[in-house]
């Protein structure tokens, strides 16, 4: 294994333990915010790109090193970019002030901003195996 691929590989743990701690802050002893704070909704964010990117480099490193490029790959790197940036809309739409809950109600992490979150992050994963099993 190449050691690109075990940097991608590297980077896509990191994003798992990054996402974990943004989900669940006590697990360290991390003083919180009543509910759900800005810095949990970055740290979530944070760690699914570090999950996406991480599976890219090591698909890329894996599969494609040394081949040309198709439209197929392209596809599929575009539509994991596009998960993650409906993810971060989704995510922070009450923070960014265009969610459910904005004005004076303060930042709140509804079943809304969850099942963007999720959709994005599926949409990228998606992404994902597009670019990995593209043929070369």
């Amino acid at each position: 294994m190449s050691r690109l691929a075990q940097f991608g590989i590297f980077t896509t743990v990191t994003g798992g333990v990054v996402l974990f701690l943004g989900l669940f802050p006590d697990a360290v002893a991390a003083e919180g915010t009543p509910g759900i704070g800005i810095v949990q909704m970055i740290a979530m964010l944070s760690g699914l790109v570090l999950i996406i990117g991480g599976a890219y480099v090591a698909a890329y490193a894996m599969f494609h090193r040394g081949a040309p490029p198709s439209l197929v790959r392209s596809i599929g790197l575009r539509m994991g970019l596009t998960g993650l940036v409906f993810a971060a809309a989704a995510t922070l739409s009450d923070a960014m002030g265009y969610g459910s809950h904005g004005g004076g109600a303060g930042i709140v992490f509804g079943w809304l901003q969850t099942a963007g979150m999720l959709a994005g992050f599926g949409m990228a994963a998606i992404g994902v195996l597009v670019y990995a099993l593209a043929r070369s």
